[in-house]
């Protein structure tokens, strides 16, 4: 059994933690299968007992056990197609997660802000922002795209205590998105990540938080080695479920009750 496979099998025993450890792993199975332990660690930012404890919640006794999945799912220089019944139950699994929130308290947030303001730390994490500005404007909110630190510090002058901030990134660990931020602790406005799932640094700096998980799909033979895919699809459910309890929001801010 390859190590995908175990790691779908045992999903629901994975913390988002867990989860962001094989991410980093797998991403880049050509280099980690060369790696022994320390530097897996070292290279997942964890420590060695973390990876045992990972190991074992997929069944796997030893290092030398995991470092053979790893290799048999590299391949060696056999091409395999991507199991996609295994990526739609993974987007399956991510609904349910998103679905499980409680988005009551961001709901209030975006009700509450005059003006929201919307920092995507690169060209994905800016189409979602986009995406957000499309969908709340059609329900009467303000929205200001902000493409630089130069812009946010220009925009800085017109924020207000109860305006948003949004800060959109994949990882969480963007250099320009953590000075933004720093930049942006300074004033006086409520602040909202939206990140993949983990525990990330700009999500540690804001006062709200949203989480969306994404996959990456590695290349097969006749691709650039290291080349990759991460499908982040979730991040845009997630802006419609959000929607959704928005628009729910409103209706019991008003008193006609919450629909299912």
């Amino acid at each position: 059994m390859d190590l995908e496979k175990r790691i779908n099998e045992n999903y629901d025993r994975l913390t988002a933690n867990d989860r962001e450890v094989l991410n980093l792993i797998l991403r880049d199975k050509d280099r980690t299968t060369q790696m022994n332990s320390p530097e897996l660690a070292a290279h997942c930012h964890v420590s060695r007992t973390t990876l045992v404890r990972l190991f074992k919640k997929l069944g796997i006794s030893t290092f030398a056990e995991f470092r053979l999945l790893l290799q048999e799912k590299s391949g060696g220089g056999t091409a395999s197609r991507l199991d996609m019944q295994e990526i739609l139950s993974g987007y399956h699994r991510m609904v349910d997660d998103l679905k499980a929130y409680d988005y009551d308290t961001v709901c209030q947030v975006i009700h509450e802000a005059d003006t929201i303001y919307l920092f995507g730390t690169g060209n994905e994490q800016k189409a979602i922002g986009e995406e957000f500005k499309r969908i709340f404007l059609m329900f009467g909110k303000c929205c200001i795209d902000l493409f630089d630190y130069g812009e946010v510090e220009y925009a800085s002058r017109n924020f207000k205590a109860k305006d948003l901030f949004i800060a959109v990134s994949l990882s969480g660990e963007s250099q320009s998105g953590i000075d933004v931020l720093r930049f942006v602790q300074c004033r006086d406005i409520r602040t909202l990540s939206i990140t993949r799932w983990t525990n990330n640094t700009m999500a540690r700096m804001c006062r709200y938080n949203l989480y969306a998980g994404t996959k990456m799909i590695g290349g097969g033979e006749g691709v650039k080695q290291g080349a990759g895919y991460e499908m982040v699809a979730a991040f845009y459910i997630l802006l419609d479920i959000l929607s959704v309890n928005y628009l729910e929001y409103m209706r019991e801010s008003h008193g006609t009750g919450r629909t299912v």
